[in-house]
């Protein structure tokens, strides 16, 4: 019934404001701390109120991220910074670039090589010090996960790092920072979700505990999504949290294609992260049918409508536009390799041939 190993953040803290208890979370780590962030925690002079909040005893340093995707040079950067004054604890404040950035470079802190062997296979040694995560959208989940995603930009390539030790010691869930987020990022962010909650529920590998997880995440979003969407705040706890069990599911039963192909895409056209989620998610449900049949009948119930439906009707409200129509595709045989050799991909209820790459591919361009 459990995922072997089962692992979760120590500690969850969830509730308006929460994130000003950073602080009390961090005490028994020690006083020294780098807090990593992206532009969301400077709206509203935030940070300013977050570094106030800490004692004044307490050396905090904040790194900013420079926005897009983390790649591994950027992970060196900061690898480099915590090993020339290295603090007791590292908290990442953003979307999940920064978390996911922060994440790779905290947990590699210590390690001997470099974040491209370790992204090569080099196996990964346990980590030592202490990572924080705060989210401040609601989509990647990467703040429930042991996984960071980070692009090497001289081979084009997107892909994980992940080790056990990576999990978070403690997860805050604000909704407060959800009310900032530019519309088109929650959308993205909500469908990357989403895709996630419907990957991991139909997953080769998913168990009965992760399921549940999945069901709780997807019926979360499916509700809380749209009215998010239209200003209604009051549906950022629930977005908040919602996303957050669809990491905590897919940290442990894995994803399907959608994520097999999102990273050798992603890389190569240079879109965000759940944007090309949301567009590849149409064609990899129309090719999981046969296989899901069961998921997709128990799904209809608990969401009240067809998934595939909701998603053709959600991708048109949202007016996101795909990053892929009327361009051309290319490198076709290195982004069909790297989508077999996904873990994501591996993980997908139906078989995933070479053949098959190329029809969805077709499909999604």
């Amino acid at each position: 019934m459990l995922p072997n190993p089962l692992l979760l953040p120590a500690r969850t803290l969830t509730g308006e404001g929460c994130l000003l208890r950073l602080p009390e979370a961090v005490r028994e780590f020690g006083q020294r701390g780098v807090i990593v962030h992206g532009r969301a925690l400077l709206g509203g002079g935030r940070l300013a109120q977050l570094l106030a909040a800490f004692p004044s005893g307490a050396q905090i340093r904040a790194y900013r991220h420079a926005g897009g995707e983390p790649t591994l040079d950027e992970v060196e950067s900061l690898r480099g910074e915590l090993r020339r004054d290295r603090p007791d604890w590292v908290a990442a404040v953003g979307g999940g670039s920064v978390l996911d950035l922060a994440k790779a470079a905290a947990g590699l802190a210590d390690a001997p090589a470099t974040a491209a062997d370790y992204q090569s296979g080099t196996p990964i040694p346990t980590a030592t010090l202490p990572f924080v995560a705060v989210p401040t959208t609601a989509g990647t989940g990467s703040e429930a996960t042991v996984v960071a995603v980070l692009t090497d930009s001289r081979r084009n390539l997107k892909q994980s790092i992940r080790h056990p030790s990576f999990m978070p010691r403690v997860v805050i869930l604000d909704p407060l920072l959800l009310h900032d987020c530019p519309r088109a990022t929650l959308a993205a962010a909500g469908l990357d979700a989403l895709t996630q909650a419907y990957e991991s529920l139909v997953s080769r590998y998913a168990t009965p505990f992760t399921r549940a997880l999945s069901e709780l995440a997807l019926k979360g979003i499916v509700e809380s999504l749209p009215p998010m969407f239209d200003g209604d705040r009051a549906a950022a706890p629930r977005l908040l949290e919602s996303s957050y069990l669809a990491g905590l599911a897919l940290s442990h039963a894995r994803l399907g294609v959608v994520h097999g192909l999102a990273h050798p895409l992603g890389a190569r056209w240079h879109a965000a992260h759940g944007l090309v989620c949301a567009c590849c998610l149409p064609a990899a449900l129309r090719f999981n049918a046969a296989a899901t049949a069961g998921d997709m009948a128990r799904l209809k119930q608990l969401i009240g409508q067809d998934f595939a439906e909701l998603i053709e009707t959600w991708l048109r409200k949202f007016g996101l536009t795909s990053p892929f129509k009327g361009t051309p595709l290319r490198e076709t045989a290195d982004i069909v390799r790297e989508t077999l050799a996904s873990g994501s991909t591996a993980a997908n209820p139906r078989p995933v041939t070479g053949d098959d790459v190329i029809a969805l591919l077709r499909e999604i361009f």
